[in-house]
């Protein structure tokens, strides 16, 4: 299997079966919201006091991160399952109210700090409010 090739459909058929032949079925939202939440944290673990390029040149890591990884998309797909979502849709859908929130041309030629600021603006303007956006700025 290679992104490339595999369609989701295809992934939610093998967590449906993986999960019916063991009688894994039937979890609330909740429950499948928290399980998701528990693999982040595990994944986000490798993480924990190391800079992005620690991470990345640490080879030890990449398995124990591609499980992880794997860990949440299941679970992803098991939410998908369970509140009947089309992931591809919901992803298209997301991507464009992220493109109208986010406009490209607000962060070009910014400098990271300016950047952050930005989003953080953008935040609160949709939040109602963010504890680090600069004052006067909600």
């Amino acid at each position: 299997m290679n992104d490339q090739e595999t369609r989701i459909a295809e992934l939610k058929k093998i967590v449906a079966a993986f999960r019916k032949d063991r009688g894994w079925i039937g979890e609330s939202p909740k429950d499948i919201a928290l399980s998701l939440v528990l693999e982040a944290a595990e994944l986000l673990e490798h993480f924990q006091w190391k800079s992005g390029e620690e991470v990345k040149n640490e080879a030890r890591l990449y398995g124990p991160i591609c499980d992880e990884l794997s860990d949440v998309l299941w679970w992803v797909l098991v939410m998908a399952e369970a509140l009947d979502i089309d992931v591809s849709r919901a992803f298209e859908l997301k991507t464009t109210k992220n493109n109208e929130k986010y406009p490209a041309d607000a962060f070009k030629g910014l400098s990271n700090e300016e950047r952050q600021r930005v989003y953080y603006r953008i935040k609160a303007k949709y939040r109602g409010g963010h504890p680090l956006a600069e004052d006067g700025e909600e």
